[in-house]
């Protein structure tokens, strides 16, 4: 960037895709690492505990990789889709639940309606993510009719979520990922 003009460097930020993920796994990481391949002119992937400010101000479109969380992005990716105002938003997540699902949709219309309230969404991907059991083990612990309590009928279909993102999700995200570019 040195010996650019600031006019040249802005028009590079313009084009230029900052790549974004908020991870506990480690799902939404490899999920943006892939959609970066998808990515001509990007940066990143960057852990979005160190996007500020200036960041934001910097660049026009973004590709954001966030976990469900309650039935909608985690709550550092929310925070971060509230800061931006008029930006293009790629967002591409994962939840421990199958893609085809009625949480997934429900999941889908919670964080399009957040990515679209200020910015343009220019497209959303959702695929399922493995769940961490040893976490939501111990939910299993808890007494039936207290909050936090997990089913086994629930613990036995979050098992089918080990494994993915499988190469499928991630071809499938780099793919989505293109098609939404094409929207710029």
């Amino acid at each position: 960037m040195l010996g650019m003009t600031n006019k040249k460097r802005k028009d590079l930020n313009m084009e230029t895709i900052p790549i974004i993920f908020s991870t506990i796994t480690g799902n939404a990481f490899k999920l943006a690492e892939a959609a970066s391949e998808a990515v001509p002119d990007h940066v990143g992937p960057y852990n979005i505990r160190y996007i500020n400010e200036e960041v934001i101000r910097r660049f026009d479109t973004f590709l954001l990789s966030y976990w469900c969380n309650h039935g909608t992005a985690d709550d550092d990716t929310i925070a971060l889709i509230r800061k931006m105002n008029g930006k293009n938003l790629i967002v591409i997540g994962t939840l421990g639940a199958a893609r085809d699902s009625k949480h997934a949709q429900e999941v889908a219309a919670r964080v399009e309606a957040l990515a679209s309230e200020n910015n343009r969404l220019l497209g959303h991907f959702l695929c399922q993510g493995s769940i961490d059991l040893r976490r939501t083990a111990q939910r299993l612990k808890i007494p039936e009719g207290e909050k936090g309590h997990l089913p086994q009928e629930r613990f036995e279909r979050q098992k089918l979520s080990l494994g993915h993102p499988n190469e499928t999700d991630l071809n499938d995200a780099k793919n989505a990922v293109r098609s939404f570019l094409q929207k710029l």
